[in-house]
């Protein structure tokens, strides 16, 4: 029976993710397993710290492996460790939540419970081996009007309502008085329902400023075309797909991740044939900015400090770094370069490099550019007639907090081919609605193969393009420069956990050791 509680428990958590079910099972997905939980800890069973630990890690294996299995397509062995190593962290989570239970009272155990979950995610969000893909605040982006209240919380914010009303039923299943304990976790579950659906139904954007945006999709396939077709080539078919919509009034032209194959080096930007031809380009459409991925490099001068993802070339003492990189070619200015900050571990980088640096060389390729690559540890905008922007690249799209105050728009570029017609691409593009609402700003994406398409500041999807279609779409796109709570505050959510977790396991520590 416990063993049947334990595969409920995933397949609820799986069936409730984007593009694969019903959002509502999350908010009684973890029941199985906290009545698991509950018969091991009322039994004299010497191992049930062992079992708790084991049926959890069942669960979230299921929970995993279902909903990101489509990683197998570009890496079997990254699928596989990236399902154990969440699996691993969610497990532990639980397994502290039956320590601190065990140790201390019921009601200060599915505290620690709700506290150490979150602080995971929140480890998970900032640590070298950071996927925060499953992060339960996730699950509601197919449904922005379900979450507007992520202006104030963030996508932290979802992740303690699902683990509050689970705690709630289930102490409704083990109460006497049902009747007594409904109450609450009705209250829980539709107070935020109300307020967000009176959000969404009420939604004004203070700005009527608009930016004139032509997004391309140039659909190429990373497997067998991206990177066994000329560079040139490639240019020249995405120049002459944006010309299809380009207009003299369009002020930005996006192009996806590593569109531009031509290896670039920094300190050379304008004698780069690609950026070449889009000056040919702006002569031709004089309001016209560019932002477009690409691979780009940088020398490190004669007794400059090297990194810890340095390259040497061969047979010489020069180094330099490599980047997944958005560059901004202004209609008048130089052109800017943005390096993407956070890197898919295991993908674009080593994990923990000061340790695992002599496995670098394994690193796979899954993304725009494969390695240990180099990366910027500040953030910054591109600025459109006056408009700041905010560059992401790929995988950056899934963390909220990356210091929006001052933008007025998100631009998002990537490649999701590599998971081909799976549930991934779907489930990248939708998180995009959760970054609209935390940060209240309309967001623009380009896919080389995958989803494309506009997203408004209240989550809605105002346009997009099919899988496997090579287009563009053009649109005017509302502006809003104004920060909101959440881009002020940030992950406040998951810092508050982190110092509740901390102080309920430091009581947990202490009486262990009273007792001994």
């Amino acid at each position: 029976r416990k063993l049947l509680l334990a595969l409920l428990s995933g397949l609820l958590l799986a069936f409730s993710w984007p593009e694969l079910g019903i959002f509502p099972f999350l908010f009684f997905a973890f029941l199985p397993l906290l009545m698991v939980e509950d018969v091991l800890n009322n039994s004299n069973d010497k191992k049930k710290g062992r079992k708790v630990f084991w049926y959890s890690f069942l669960a979230f294996f299921i929970f995993n492996a279902i909903t990101t299995y489509w990683v197998y397509h570009a890496t079997l062995f990254g699928a596989i460790a990236a399902f154990i190593v969440n699996a691993t962290l969610m497990s532990t989570a639980f397994w502290l939540f039956h320590k601190v239970k065990n140790a201390t009272t019921n009601r200060l155990g599915y505290l620690s419970f709700i506290v150490l979950w979150i602080s995971i995610e929140y480890l998970h969000l900032n640590w070298d081996l950071s996927w925060p893909w499953l992060t339960l605040g996730n699950a509601f982006a197919n449904v922005p009007d379900v979450v507007q209240w992520y202006e104030f919380t963030g996508f932290l914010g979802g992740s303690l309502w699902v683990l509050f009303i689970n705690v709630l039923l289930f102490s409704l299943y083990i109460s006497a008085d049902k009747k007594k304990a409904m109450l609450l976790p009705l209250l829980v579950l539709l107070l935020p329902l109300f307020v967000s659906y009176h959000m969404y139904s009420n939604f004004e954007t203070e700005n009527e400023d608009t930016l004139k945006v032509l997004i391309v999709q140039p659909n190429i396939d990373p497997y067998t075309d991206k990177f066994n077709v000329g560079y040139e080539k490639q240019l020249a078919d995405f120049i002459a797909l944006s010309k299809t919509k380009l207009t003299a009034e369009t002020q930005l032209l996006i192009g996806p991740e590593t569109a531009l194959l031509e290896g670039i080096w920094e300190n050379k930007l304008e004698a780069t044939y690609s950026v070449r031809k889009f000056r040919e380009l702006q002569k031709e459409f004089p309001k016209l900015n560019v932002i477009v991925g690409a691979s780009t490099y940088k020398m490190f001068g004669h007794g400059e400090s090297k990194t810890t993802t340095a390259r040497q070339v061969r047979n010489e003492k020069i180094y330099y770094d490599a980047y997944n990189s958005a560059i901004f070619i202004p209609d008048s200015g130089v052109v800017e370069v943005y390096h993407k900050t956070k890197l898919v571990p295991g993908v674009e980088k080593m994990p923990f490099p000061y340790l695992l640096d002599p496995l670098a060389k394994l690193a796979v390729d899954l993304g725009g550019m494969s390695g240990s690559l180099g990366s910027s540890n500040t953030l910054h905008d591109f600025e459109v007639d006056g408009v700041n922007i905010r560059p992401l690249i790929c995988y950056e799209s899934i963390y909220g907090e990356m210091n929006y105050q001052n933008s007025a728009l998100i631009s998002i570029i990537t490649n999701d081919g590599w998971w081909k017609n799976t549930a991934g691409y779907k489930q990248h593009f939708s998180y995009a609605s959760l970054r609209a609402i935390e940060q209240r700003k309309a967001v623009v994406r380009s896919a080389n193969t995958g989803i494309s398409g506009i997203i408004s500041s209240n989550g809605e999807i105002l346009q997009e393009t099919n899988w496997d279609e090579a287009i563009c779409i053009a649109a005017d796109v509302k502006l809003n420069s104004k920060p909101t709570f959440y881009a002020q505050f940030g992950n406040y959510i998951g810092r508050l956990s982190v110092f509740v977790a901390f102080m309920l396991m430091t009581v947990t520590f202490v009486k262990g050791k009273l007792r001994k």
